[in-house]
C-alpha cells in the first residue's frame, strides 16, 4: 500500500505585481521568479495568489480612499479566503501587510524597513492607521518576519517588540535588466560623463543635499560632468521630495547639469547603467539599498552613505561618506571621478561582494523559513 504524500502548499500574495512600481514590486517579482525556478520536491507546491478584479488607480482624494479600502478588503477578506480555499499551509506577503485572521495557514511577512515608525509624517494618515491596526498585529502573530538586512532587523526590533528569533534576515540581490529596448525613452542621456542615482524621489533619499554637493564639485571639476536622477515621484505626497529637488537645482543654477528622468522602465535602465561613469547613493536611511548591488553588477564605482545598511551591503565595493555632511559628499564625488587607485580597489572587491547575494539563495532561504515554521522535517 502506498504511503500518503502530504503536500505542503506555499501561497504568495502577488497583488503588488499589478500595483507597485518601486522596490517592493522588484522584490516580489524576483522572489516569485526564483522560487518558480527552484526544482520543487514532490511534497512542496507554490501557489501564486492574485486579485480577480483590477486594482483601482487614480490620484484624487476619492480614488485614493477607495484604493485603500480595496487594499484592506484584499488583505483581510479576499486573500485569506483564497489562501484557505487553495489549502495553503503558509502565506507569504512581501509588503508589510498580512491577514490578521489565518484560517488553516500561517503568515510569513516581509518588512523592508522600519520607516512607518521612523517617518510617520511621510505617510497618509489613513495608511498609517491601517498599518497600526492591521500590519503590526499580523506581524506579531506571523510565524516569521523577514527583514532584508541586519540593520533593518535591528530597527524593526526596536519598535515591534518581538523576540529576536521572530525576525529572519534574507538578503536581496541585483535585478538583471532586459537587454532589449522596446521603445524610445522620453529623455536623452547626457552627452558628457554622468553620475547616476536610481530611486523614487522620496525624502529619505537625501537628493537636495546631493545636488548641493554636486554644485560644489562642479566648481573644481576638470571637465563637464552631469548628474542623472532616475525615478518618479513618491506615491505619497507626504514623502515626495520633488519640489525640494527642483528648488535645489534652481538655487544652484544646475538646470543644464542635472536631469530628472521621471519613472523609467527596466528596458531602458540597462543602457542607463551601462553608460554611467559612477553611482551615488546619499540616502540617510535604507532598509537594504538594492540599487547599490545593481550598480556593482555594471562594475560602476560607488559612493554611498556610511550609515544604516549600506556599508553592510556594499562592503569593500564602495567608498563611503556621511549623508549629513555636504563637504564629505563633494569629496567623495572627486574620488569617484579622479582617484583611480581608490576606485580600482573598490572595483576589484565588487565581485566578492556580489557573490553573497542572489535571488536563488534568497528564495531557498524563504522556502526553508516556510517549512521550518510548519515544523516540517528538513
Amino acid at each position: 500500500m502506498n504511503k500518503r504524500i502530504f503536500v505542503k502548499i506555499i501561497g504568495i500574495d502577488c497583488r503588488d505585481l499589478q500595483v507597485a512600481s518601486s522596490g517592493t514590486k522588484t522584490y516580489l517579482a524576483e522572489i516569485v521568479k526564483a522560487i518558480q525556478e527552484i526544482k520543487e520536491s514532490p511534497n512542496i507546491r507554490v501557489v501564486l495568489i492574485k486579485p480577480f478584479l483590477p486594482v483601482i488607480s487614480g490620484k484624487n482624494f476619492f480614488a485614493k480612499g477607495f484604493k485603500h479600502l480595496q487594499f484592506f478588503c484584499w488583505k483581510q477578506i479576499s486573500l485569506p479566503i483564497i489562501a484557505m480555499l487553495k489549502s495553503c499551509d503558509v502565506l507569504i506577503c512581501t509588503d508589510y501587510f498580512a491577514p490578521c485572521i489565518t484560517p488553516g495557514f500561517k503568515n510569513i511577512v516581509v518588512f523592508h524597513d522600519a520607516f512607518f515608525w521612523e517617518y510617520p509624517k511621510h505617510y497618509n494618515a489613513l495608511w498609517l492607521q491601517l498599518f497600526k491596526w492591521f500590519a503590526i498585529p499580523a506581524a506579531k502573530n506571523a510565524a516569521k518576519i523577514i527583514a532584508p538586512s541586519h540593520y533593518a532587523k535591528k530597527q524593526i526590533l526596536q519598535y515591534l517588540q518581538v523576540p529576536e528569533n521572530h525576525i529572519k534576515v534574507v538578503y536581496e540581490a541585483p535585478k538583471a535588466f532586459s537587454q532589449t529596448i522596446s521603445s524610445q525613452p522620453n529623455f536623452k542621456l547626457p552627452t558628457v560623463p554622468y553620475l547616476l542615482h536610481v530611486g523614487v524621489l522620496s525624502k529619505h533619499k537625501n537628493l537636495p543635499r546631493l545636488i548641493e554637493a554636486f554644485a560644489e564639485f562642479l566648481k573644481t571639476a576638470h571637465s563637464p560632468v552631469h548628474l542623472l536622477l532616475v525615478g518618479g515621484k513618491s506615491a505619497s505626497v507626504f514623502d515626495d521630495d520633488f519640489n525640494a529637488i527642483q528648488a535645489a537645482i534652481t538655487k544652484h543654477q544646475l538646470t543644464n547639469s542635472v536631469t530628472l528622468t521621471g519613472y523609467v522602465n527596466e528596458f531602458h535602465l540597462n543602457d542607463i547603467y551601462k553608460q554611467a561613469v559612477a553611482y551615488v547613493f546619499p540616502s540617510y536611511n535604507e532598509g537594504f539599498g538594492l540599487p547599490m548591488l545593481e550598480a556593482m553588477s555594471y562594475h560602476l564605482p560607488i559612493a554611498a552613505a556610511n550609515n544604516t545598511c549600506l556599508v553592510e551591503v556594499g562592503g569593500a565595493g564602495a567608498i563611503y561618506f556621511s549623508p549629513f555632511d555636504t563637504h564629505q559628499i563633494t569629496d567623495s564625488l572627486h574620488v569617484l571621478i579622479y582617484d583611480t587607485i581608490t576606485i580600482k580597489a573598490c572595483l576589484d572587491a565588487q565581485d566578492a561582494v556580489l557573490q553573497q547575494f542572489s535571488w536563488k539563495k534568497a528564495a531557498n532561504e524563504i522556502k526553508y523559513i516556510c517549512l521550518q515554521s510548519l515544523y516540517y522535517p528538513l
